[in-house]
C-alpha cells in the first residue's frame, strides 16, 4: 500500500509540473501603475518591448480584465509588440494559451492579433519578431463581445526561444487585448502512462478501503 501511495504522489506531482506555467507574469498584474488606470511601459515584469511604442497596461479601463485586474492593448499609441524568453527543449511540444478580446468595431483588422516563435540570443533591443506561428484576423466587438480563450501548439527550438505578441492592422492608438497568458510543456506519452498508473492505484486503495469499511461494519 505504501509503494501504491509514493507513486501515485509521485504521478501527481509530474501531473502538476507538466500544466505550470513556464512564463513569467503572464497575467500582467505585476506591472506598477502608480495610482492610473493605464500607462505604456518599455518594459514590465517578464516582457519586454520589441516592436512599436511600448507594452501598454489597463487596469479595469476599457473592460474588465479575464485575470486580477490588468490587461495588455496591443496597440498603444501603435501597433506594439511584447516578447519573453523561454528556455525550450528541441522537439518538445509546448501548449500556450491566451485569452483574446477586439476592442473597437472596426474594420481594416483593427483588432488583430499575432503570435511570434522565434531562436533568441536574448538581445531584446535588436530582436524584431519574423516567424509567425499564429493569427487572429478581422475580429469585432460585436463579433466576440467578451473574453475567449486560444490554445496553440508549439514547438521548442531548444536554447533560448522568445514568445511574442504583436498587434496588426490599423495604427490608431485601438486594438486587441490580451490576458491570462500560459506557456506548459505537453507531457511526454511515458508521463501520461505513468500518470495513469497512479490515479488507477488511487482509484484501487479507494474501492478497497470502502469495501473494508463495508465488511467491518456487517461483522
Amino acid at each position: 500500500m505504501k509503494s501504491i501511495f509514493a507513486n501515485s504522489l509521485l504521478t501527481l506531482t509530474l501531473a502538476g509540473s507538466a500544466h505550470a506555467t513556464l512564463l513569467v507574469n503572464g497575467d500582467f498584474e505585476d506591472a506598477q501603475l502608480s495610482g492610473t488606470r493605464w500607462g505604456v511601459f518599455n518594459a514590465i515584469p517578464g516582457w519586454q518591448t520589441t516592436l512599436g511604442s511600448g507594452i501598454e497596461i489597463q487596469r479595469n479601463t476599457i473592460v474588465s480584465a479575464q485575470s486580477g485586474n490588468q490587461y495588455v492593448e496591443l496597440d498603444s499609441y501603435s501597433n506594439s509588440a511584447l516578447t519573453q524568453g523561454i528556455q525550450t527543449n528541441a522537439g518538445q511540444t509546448y501548449l500556450l494559451s491566451f485569452f483574446y478580446l477586439p476592442r473597437t468595431n472596426n474594420g481594416g483588422n483593427d483588432n488583430g492579433l499575432a503570435v511570434y516563435w522565434d531562436i533568441f540570443d536574448g538581445d531584446f533591443g535588436n530582436f524584431d519578431p519574423s516567424h509567425q506561428a499564429f493569427s487572429i484576423n478581422n475580429m469585432t466587438r460585436s463579433q466576440m463581445p467578451g473574453w475567449t480563450e486560444y490554445s496553440v501548439e508549439l514547438t521548442g527550438t531548444g536554447g533560448l526561444t522568445a514568445l511574442s505578441f504583436a498587434g496588426t492592422g490599423l495604427n490608431n492608438s485601438l486594438g486587441a487585448f490580451i490576458d491570462n497568458v500560459s506557456l506548459t510543456a505537453v507531457p511526454e506519452p511515458m508521463s501520461l502512462a505513468l500518470i495513469g498508473v497512479g490515479l488507477a492505484g488511487m482509484i484501487s486503495l479507494r474501492k478497497r478501503a470502502t469495501r473494508e469499511a463495508t465488511e467491518k461494519s456487517s461483522r
